[in-house]
């Protein structure tokens, strides 16, 4: 192993320039400033408003309680989509809106998202296709396509029998006659918000994740002070305007500063579990009922994985502490198993992930997945608005709307100008109609430092699991110029590693710790403290997944003979 002051100048060299490389000089700018606008929540939707509102011109801070991501916007589908089945409600304007943001996604970073065909079987009855219900899928297709699908430049289309199996060998063929394609984009949820923040942070943002805000004085003299707990100390915040985007706990955190909402929200449970794409054979998403409750499951190809999911369900669980239930397996082992001519078994699973959706109640309807994806903007007090809902894609319209609102409030008039802003990293050469490289679809023009990495230090080259494909460098590369302030950090959201092959992750938690710690030049009590907080993570997260592990040794041994 190369010593770590090896290459410890050049990882400094390469990660000088990157906005989220220096923690402890935001930290330094944040602690008893005074901002235009504090933004308290990490994810996308706050990552969105600190970006629109620093592009304005407004100064900026912006604190999450957690790491950014951490949250729901971590824990997505992964889909930048229109909104196919809204169409089914009649809410053509959403459908309308999510096609323009994705197009500007696609325009904006090329690096981050790319192209997603969503193939939809069409079941037999009888021996035969149903024609009212495909004449009616054809339909919804061609709306689809009118309402601004039209802008990826690919139309949907019919498939055969045999076209269908060749996309997914794994399904009974049997039940199926045909299907249709269409197009949408994907986009990992958590690089995507770190290329926002990253673009927000390099237009004077200042952004510090684990700082927790505690309390929120009243307005006095057109400021109001937040308290903010981060490392161990309490620092003070003034701001002009605070924006509440902390998501599924907007509630929590206006109840907590004594702030009454009229508006409510119904948080949906979404689990996925993820399979080696082996055993799925899909080289595009598809789409399955699930027989239960008419719903449907999507399995979606990712490298040497598959994922499947999502449930939709109000879960009394602690939105807090979202893991994999006993349930959630039940519920998408049923619906996909139908599908399948193997059935996948609790041991075929390598990982699986719950989050929860902050849904908007609308009083109408209690089934989460009947509550809208519509977004909220309100002044609940003066200095101090709260925006939530929304889905990840269209994360830029809810902060174009929220800044907005911004300005009203501080009598400024400064436009938008996110429409047509690139994202950190963008690189031409990555474009979404191409497959291009991995390390390129995630880090854009950053992928030539980390490739830097592994030419000076070629075991940086080395998979973190057997399985993955995730190398060692990524996570030095997430520690050093990411703002990644652990390892869980590192492997759950800048990596996703433990995303995908957390049950892997968690049965060789503290070689892998070792392996990581040592290059980043940790001594031996960090090493074991960063191991817990891992372990502590896994188990939660995996949830009833975690009860039982791959035998990692044979899984090494399989992958020296492959």
């Amino acid at each position: 192993m190369t010593e770590p002051s090896d290459f410890k100048a050049e990882l400094d060299r390469l990660a000088a320039d990157e906005p989220l490389a220096d923690r402890a000089a935001h930290l330094a700018k944040l602690s008893g400033g005074t901002f235009d606008v504090l933004v308290i929540g990490g994810g996308i939707t706050g990552a969105g408003v600190a970006l629109d509102a620093a592009a304005r011109g407004f100064s900026v801070a912006l604190v999450d309680a957690g790491d950014f991501a951490s949250g729901t916007s971590s824990r997505s589908s992964k889909m930048i989509h229109g909104g196919f089945r809204y169409l089914q409600t009649g809410d053509v304007a959403l459908v309308r809106e999510s096609l323009r943001e994705r197009h500007a996604l696609q325009r904006n970073a090329p690096h981050l998202v790319r192209v997603m065909p969503f193939m939809i079987p069409l079941f037999l009855k009888g021996g035969v296709i149903n024609p009212k219900l495909s004449r009616a899928l054809g339909g919804a297709l061609w709306s689809y396509q009118f309402a601004g699908a039209w802008r990826l430049g690919r139309r949907h289309r019919r498939l055969s029998h045999d076209e269908v199996e060749r996309h997914m060998p794994a399904l009974d063929m049997d039940r199926i006659g045909a299907g249709y394609m269409f197009h949408d984009l994907r986009a990992d949820d958590a690089r995507l918000m770190l290329a926002v923040l990253a673009t927000a942070a390099t237009r004077g943002a200042v952004v510090v994740n684990h700082a927790r805000c505690t309390g929120l004085s009243e307005m006095s003299n057109g400021i109001r002070t937040a308290q903010i707990d981060v490392d161990g100390a309490r620092t003070e915040v003034n701001a002009r305007i605070v924006v509440n985007a902390t998501g599924v706990w907007a509630q929590k955190f206006l109840e907590g500063i004594g702030v009454d909402s009229p508006r409510k929200l119904s948080p949906a449970k979404g689990t996925h579990i993820v399979v080696p794409i082996d055993l799925m054979r899909n080289d595009v998403a598809v789409s399955l009922p699930v027989a239960s409750d008419r719903r449907t499951v999507s399995v979606v190809d990712e490298g040497p994985f598959a994922y499947i999911g999502s449930t939709e369900t109000t879960d009394p669980a602690d939105v807090s502490q979202p893991s994999v239930t006993e349930g959630d397996l039940t519920y998408i082992l049923d619906g996909i198993n139908r599908h399948l001519t193997r059935d996948i078994t609790p041991n075929d699973i390598t990982s699986g992930w719950a989050g929860f959706r902050p849904l908007v109640a609308d009083g109408k309807s209690a089934r989460s997945s009947d509550l809208s994806r519509r977004h909220s903007i309100e002044l609940e007090a003066e200095g101090l608005i709260t925006v939530t809902g929304g889905k990840l894609t269209t994360y830029r319209e809810m902060a174009e709307g929220t800044v907005d609102a911004i300005c009203s409030a501080l009598d400024r008039k400064v436009r938008c100008s996110t429409r047509r802003l690139r994202l950190h990293g963008y690189s031409s050469s990555a474009s979404h109609l191409s497959d291009g490289d991995r390390l390129g679809k995630r880090y854009g023009d950053r992928a030539t430092k980390i490739e830097r990495l592994v030419r000076l230090a070629p075991e940086l080259g080395e998979r973190i699991t057997p399985r993955g494909e995730t190398i060692l460098a990524e996570a030095l590369w997430g520690l050093r110029s990411e703002m990644g302030a652990s390892l869980a950090d590192v492997l759950f959201r800048r990596t996703r590693i433990a995303t995908y092959d957390g049950r892997s992750v968690l049965a060789d938690a503290d070689a892998i710790a070792v392996r990581i710690g040592r290059v980043a030049g940790w001594g031996d009590n960090r090493i074991a403290s960063e191991t817990e907080t891992l372990k502590t993570a896994l188990r939660q997260e995996l949830g009833v997944l975690a009860l039982s592990l791959p035998d990692v040794a044979d899984n090494r041994s399989k992958e020296d003979i492959t």
